[in-house]
This record gives C-alpha cells, structure tokens and sequence, in this order.
C-alpha cells in the first residue's frame, strides 16, 4: 500500500537509506526528501501515473520496477516516474511509462510493450525486424539463447532493428526479453518476445513493430503543459461494469465458502492480451466461459508448474482433470459436471517455481470441435477480494488448445500475462515441452 512506504519515508532521516521490503505496492506517492530508495526488487503499480513523485533533491532509487498497467493511456497519463528535480540518479530501475523531469529521457520512449512471433517454422532460422523512437541513444540486449540481435546501440531517433531466431524443434516455446536501457539515466524498458515453433501454415509476418510518427510531438506538447498536482490528483476511471447472464456468471457457490471467503461482491475489470499485470499474492480462480456453443464441446483445463528450466519437475507439476491439486496444495483443479475451473493460491506457491501457463483444451478428436464454435468467449479469473478479469477470445480460433494465460514469478512477485491465443500444437507435444512425459 502507499501508505507503507509512506510511513518509511516520513520516519526516514534526511540523507538515510530507505530498504523497500520485497513486494508489490501500489503507487501514487510522493518522496519527499533526500534519500536513497532500495527497492530490492519490488513494484510499484498504478493503472495510471504518475506511480512516483520525486520531490526532493539528491534521491537515488535502485532496483525497483515502476508499472504502469492501464492500457491506451493518453500521454499525460502514461507516466512512471514525475521528477521535481532533474539531479535524480537511477540503478537497476525498470519503467513502462515515461519519466518527465530529466532532460532528454522525458521525451519520447517508441517501444512496443510486447512482440509476438506467432508460429516459427521448426528447424529453420527466421529473421523478424521491429522499429523504435528512443530520445536519446541507448543499448540494446537479449538474454534468450535462440534469438540473435543485429545491434546492441540504438541512435536518438528512429530505429529498424531486426533479429533472428534460431532453428528450434517442433514444440519449442519462445519467451523472454529485450532489453533498452538509456545513456542519460540507465532506466531500463524490457520488451517481452512470445511464440512457439511448429509447423508454418503462412509466413510469419517479418515487420512485428512501427513506431508512432506523429507520438513524439503529441508527447513533446503534453510535457509543456504538464502539471503534476493535476495529473497525481485526477481520478482513475472507474472499471467497465457489466451484466453477465446469471447462467455464465462466476458464482462458485462452494469455493466461495471454502476457498475464498464466503460471499464477495464482484468488480468487472477487461484485459488486453500480453498486459503484464503485478499479482497480489491471493487465490484466483480461473475458468472459460461463454454465451453458447456451435458444437458439443467438452474443454479442459490444463496448468503446468514450471522451475527455472522452464520445464516441471516431474509428472505431477501438471494439473488437470487427471491429477487434481498439486503436491503442495497451492493448485487445484475443480472438475464437476457443471464446472470446471482452476484455483491458483499464488500466496503459497513454492519458491522454486518460477513460471506458470495454462492452457483450455478441447476433448475429442472432431475437426468441427474447435474454439471458434464458443459465442462471445471469454478467459475469467476471479480474485478472492471480488474482481473479476476478463480476456475476450478472438472469434476466429480455429484450433483445440488455447494458450489462456501466464503466470510469471519476477524478484518474489507473480505478474499475470493473459494470452487468449490459439495453439495449432498437438496438446500432447505441448505437453512433452514442458518436460512431461507422455506413454
């Protein structure tokens, strides 16, 4: 909460260093005197900005990510980091928003949030390129070991960068990040690279990315008449509420008692697909859900539990209709003949698990069973304190398998990456990706 970090700040001694306890916090407060902020790897969220006045002179802020996790936010919105003073040093400090006060790193910043590669042709190197505005020069790195970057500066200005992945087998799961880190101040902007290798059904596209032309200007004017008190103070939209018809309505009569409570009242929040989104450490539970079907459809849900291989330790870090809670309870998997939902307790996940995905998959062997038969579907994850997210499925799925989310473990806190994507994979291949061994 703000309030934590701001009772540190208060009791703080002018000049101290100020430790941050590992977590996630909300945003929307204000430092207010000279000191060093050690983050150890913490987040500070907002829907919309600023997250972080900085209001003093000589503060230091190291290794903290601040977020911003709103989507299509006009300029004057879209803002991590509000400093009073331009003397603000910076170390090991990840943004998604602008930072206003510095010369040359207010301006600007081009970067796509996310490049999805789709599809890669298995066995075969494939070359895509992608585009970025950075105000002032900065260096560009990779840490994936199958994708190879041309460059690692990028000029001040507009840039083609093009990358290429290496072969890779059927089945293979792409993902990681790139990484742009600025000349002036070091901040770092992470770019999250997503796909699979398998079977090429077209080209994959080879442009992922076009900066803004006219996003430069635009952000140029807003910072003329930027008022901070104004944009610190101004409300927060209120969420898109909508009615669900009572039959495809999240109830869970039973883990409502058990898991989550007893009765809650429930808030209605819409994604974006690839919006990475900071987790508090509560239960969820996630489920499809639809208006109707085109076809009889018995779907499945599958969650796999992954270390830092990015594969399960062994047979029982996948659960499914077969294997219904993990070892450690802290999943579990809720299979009824009127439902069927996966309860994810992220506040009791073992450390040594680092990432999750969950997949929807259809039974059967039908080619005319295919996700594209649901009307108006959609990904639900309700949270023990009410709300409810919802990711709306693509009409045009034509496939079995849906990747429906992720779950990403990064410095000691889960981040949610919503996909809704189709899956044109074999469930069974999918599964001996992740390392689970299939007779």
């Amino acid at each position: 909460m703000p309030s934590d970090i701001g009772k540190l700040i208060e009791k703080a001694a002018e000049n101290s260093v100020i430790e941050i306890p590992a977590g996630e916090y909300e945003g929307g407060f204000v430092i207010d005197k000279s000191c060093t902020i050690r983050g150890n790897g913490s987040v500070i969220w907002n829907v919309s900005g600023p997250a972080l006045i900085i209001n003093a002179e000589n503060v230091h802020i190291e290794n903290l990510k601040i977020l911003l996790t709103g989507d299509k936010l006009p300029h004057s919105k879209n803002i991590s980091v509000y400093c009073h003073y331009p003397d603000v040093k910076f170390s090991g400090v990840e943004v998604n928003g602008a930072v206003i006060g510095i010369p040359d790193e207010e301006q600007y910043w081009g970067i796509p949030s996310a490049l999805s590669l789709g599809t890669v042709p298995a066995e075969k190197e494939t070359s895509f390129a992608f585009e970025v505005y950075v105000p002032t020069d900065a260096d560009i790195n990779c840490g994936m070991y199958s994708l190879r970057l041309s460059q690692n500066y990028l000029f001040r200005g507009y840039n083609s960068v093009s990358f290429t992945v290496d072969k890779l087998k059927s089945g293979a799961l792409i993902y990681g990040e790139i990484f742009v880190v600025s000349s002036v101040t070091g901040i770092i902007r992470k770019i999250t690279v997503s796909g699979f290798a398998g079977e090429e059904i077209s080209p994959p596209d080879y442009m992922l990315f076009t900066a803004d032309r006219e996003a430069p200007e635009k952000h140029s004017k807003m910072i003329e008449n930027f008022d901070p008190l104004e944009a610190a103070s101004t409300p927060e939209p209120e969420p898109e509420k909508v009615e669900i018809p009572h039959e495809n309505h999240i109830i869970l009569e039973e883990i409502n008692e058990a898991e989550f409570g007893g009765d809650i009242r429930e808030e209605n929040v819409f994604l974006v697909s690839e919006q990475r989104i900071p987790l508090l450490p509560r239960k969820y539970c996630i489920e499809i859900g639809y208006k109707s079907t085109r076809a009889n459809l018995d779907i499945d849900g599958y969650l796999f539990m992954l270390g830092a291989s990015g594969r399960v330790e062994s047979n029982s870090g996948m659960i499914f209709f077969g294997n219904n809670h993990s070892k450690c309870g802290s999943v579990q998997y809720v299979n009824s003949p009127d439902r069927r939902a996966m309860v994810v307790d992220l506040g009791t996940i073992p450390e040594n698990i680092k990432r999750m995905v969950m997949l929807f998959s259809i039974y059967g062997d039908s080619p005319m069973q295919t996700f594209d038969k649901l009307v108006e579907g959609e990904i639900k994850i309700l949270c023990e304190n009410g709300v409810c997210l919802h990711l709306t499925l693509e009409k045009n799925i034509h496939c079995r398998t849906i990747l429906a989310l992720g779950f990403d473990r990064n410095d000691g806190v889960w981040e949610l990456i919503p996909s809704g994507k189709g899956v044109s994979m074999p469930l069974e291949d999918i599964c001996r990706s992740y390392g689970v061994t299939i007779l």
